[in-house]
C-alpha cells in the first residue's frame, strides 16, 4: 500500500488569490488519477476576489444573510461553489447568502470549490441544477437561469412572449411585465387539439386586444384559461374581432367572477371536496359562452364559418 504523507500544495491560482491548502498528498499516478474523478478543486479564495454575476444569479436576500451572520458557525459554512474567470477573479456558483455573511461578519477567505473552464452558460446551467428544487428559488430566476444557459424550450417561451409586446419579471405591472411564469410555461406545454403549436401567443395577443392595462389582465388564472380556450379553438373557428370586443366589454374581473361560479366547491354532498372544473377551464367555458351570444345566429353552427363554439369541447 503506497504511503500517504502531508504537503502544501501550491497551484497558478494561488496567484489570483487562492491560499495554500494543506491536503493528504498521494503519489503523483494516484494523485492524477483522484483529481480526473473531479471536476473542481477546493482552495482558501480571498472574498475580495468573488464576483455575483446578476444576469443569473438571484438577489440576495438580506434577511437570511443577517440570520447567518448574526449565527454564524464557521463549521457549517462548507464550500463556496465558484468558476475561475479571466481577470482572476471567481463568480458564485453557489453560496452567495454565505459570502454575504462572511463578509458581515470580517471573514477574508473562504473555502471553495473552484470549477475552471466554465462558459457564462455553464455557469447559469449550474445554477439552475443546484438551486431548482429549493422552495426558496422564485420561479423567475430559475426560468431566467436557464435562458442565459442557452436553454432551447426557455429561449423560445422568451421569444413567443416578447413578440407580443410582453416581458417576463418577478412580478406583473397589470400592462406589459408578466409575473406568472408558472403560467406561462404551462401555456406553452399545453397540448393542443388543433393546428397550434403553442397557446402563448393567441393568448397574449387576446389579451392585448381586450385586457391590456386593465387589472388582473395578466393573471395566473386568465393566462391558463385563454391557454384552455385556444388549445381547443382554432382561428378558423373564431371572429377574433367578435371575441376581442366581448372580452373587452367583459373586462378580467367580470370573467374571473363569473368563471369562480363554475369552480367552487359543490355543496351538499357529503364527503365531496373537489371542484366542478379547473380555474383555467371554468374562464374558458366563460369565454366560450359570451362569444357564443354574440354570434349571429343566422351565421350558423359551423366553426369553420366563424360560427358558434361547440362548449362541449370544454368539458
Amino acid at each position: 500500500m503506497s504511503e500517504v504523507k502531508t504537503d502544501t500544495q501550491t497551484t497558478d491560482a494561488k496567484k489570483a488569490g487562492v491560499g495554500n491548502v494543506t491536503i493528504a498528498v498521494l503519489p503523483d499516478i494516484e494523485t492524477k488519477r483522484a483529481n480526473a474523478e473531479w471536476p473542481f478543486d477546493v482552495g482558501l479564495v480571498r472574498l475580495d476576489r468573488l464576483i455575483i454575476d446578476d444576469s443569473y444569479q438571484r438577489p440576495p436576500h438580506d434577511y437570511f444573510i443577517k440570520d447567518i451572520a448574526s449565527n454564524f458557525d464557521e463549521t457549517l459554512v462548507g464550500t463556496i461553489d465558484v468558476s475561475e474567470r479571466k481577470g482572476t477573479y471567481f463568480s458564485v456558483l453557489d453560496g452567495q447568502q454565505r459570502y454575504h455573511a462572511m463578509n458581515l461578519v470580517g471573514k477574508t477567505a473562504c473555502y471553495c470549490s473552484v470549477y475552471r473552464n466554465m462558459s457564462l452558460a455553464d455557469e447559469a446551467a449550474f445554477f439552475y441544477r443546484k438551486n431548482r428544487d429549493r422552495r426558496t428559488m422564485k420561479p423567475y430566476y430559475a426560468f431566467r437561469a436557464r435562458v442565459v444557459a442557452n436553454d432551447p424550450e426557455a429561449m423560445q417561451i422568451q421569444n413567443l412572449v416578447e413578440a407580443q409586446g410582453f416581458t417576463l419579471a418577478p412580478a406583473s405591472n397589470e400592462r406589459d411585465v408578466i409575473g406568472a411564469i408558472v403560467s406561462i410555461q404551462r401555456l406553452y406545454e399545453m397540448p393542443t387539439n388543433n393546428e397550434r403549436e403553442e397557446c402563448i401567443s393567441p393568448a397574449l395577443k387576446t389579451i392585448r386586444q381586450s385586457f391590456y392595462g386593465r387589472k388582473e389582465s395578466i393573471s395566473s388564472s386568465i393566462l391558463l384559461g385563454f391557454g384552455e380556450f385556444f388549445r381547443e379553438f382554432s382561428d378558423e373557428d373564431l371572429d377574433f374581432p367578435v371575441l376581442w370586443r366581448v372580452l373587452e366589454e367583459m373586462g378580467p374581473n367580470v370573467l374571473l367572477e363569473s368563471a369562480r361560479a363554475i369552480y367552487i366547491p359543490v355543496s351538499g354532498r357529503q364527503g365531496f371536496s373537489g371542484e366542478r372544473m379547473s380555474k383555467g377551464l371554468s374562464v374558458a367555458r366563460i369565454m366560450a359562452g359570451a362569444y357564443n351570444k354574440a354570434i349571429n345566429p343566422q351565421r350558423g353552427g359551423s366553426p369553420t364559418s366563424g360560427g358558434r363554439l361547440d362548449m362541449r369541447r370544454l368539458s
